[in-house]
């Protein structure tokens, strides 16, 4: 039975990765935070919102294969996604990936995320998939997983608690920047 209800939440994940009509832009609560902030813009907090002129892995009228759009994310609510886009911008300032803000250009990948969450007994599932694009939107990579948690709601987000989506965060991150360094040329 739990093989027949992972299939079919899998093809549903699937299926949803092919929609973008159900697209959300995210807005921080605390705009004050700057790192919050720029979790919602998809900056790191700290950086210029423009390219500068002779940043690393850039060249004139090319684009710069460090710097990441990450698009609104589908299927998550704002609270839950607000710690996951908080890791993920402190993960990638780690990793010396630069992150674009909504507006910017010059960006090499845009990465879209769609999640969904399935309460199964007393355990929670949040399946996601992230789609790395090229800037026309041609889909060049896919990350996805499960983080299973303990605990159910008949709202399955109010059982995912911000160290699962932090978990998530330093997955997606970890595979992305695996997946550029093999990509690079």
């Amino acid at each position: 039975m739990k093989k027949r209800i992972t299939s079919i939440v899998l093809l549903f994940v699937g299926a949803l990765a092919g929609c973008n009509s159900t697209e959300a832009t995210l807005s921080v609560p605390n705009a004050g935070d700057a790192t919050a902030a720029a979790a919602a813009t998809g900056q790191t907090a700290g950086q210029p919102s423009s390219t500068q002129p002779g940043a690393a892995g850039q060249t004139a009228g090319t684009l710069r294969l460090d710097k990441l759009q990450i698009a609104p994310i589908v299927g998550a609510p704002v609270s839950v996604v607000t710690p996951l886009s908080r890791r993920l911008a402190a993960d990638a300032k780690e990793k010396g990936v630069t992150l674009a803000g909504a507006s910017e250009t010059g960006q090499a990948y845009v990465m879209k995320g769609y999640f969904s969450a399935l309460a199964e007994g007393n355990q929670t599932t949040v399946l996601y998939v992230w789609d790395i694009l090229d800037p026309s939107g041609n889909r060049l990579h896919r990350i996805q997983g499960q983080e299973k948690v303990a605990g159910s709601a008949p709202d399955s987000w109010s059982a995912v608690p911000p160290s699962a989506m932090e978990a998530i965060a330093d997955r997606t991150m970890q595979e992305y920047a695996s997946w550029l360094a093999a990509n690079r040329a």
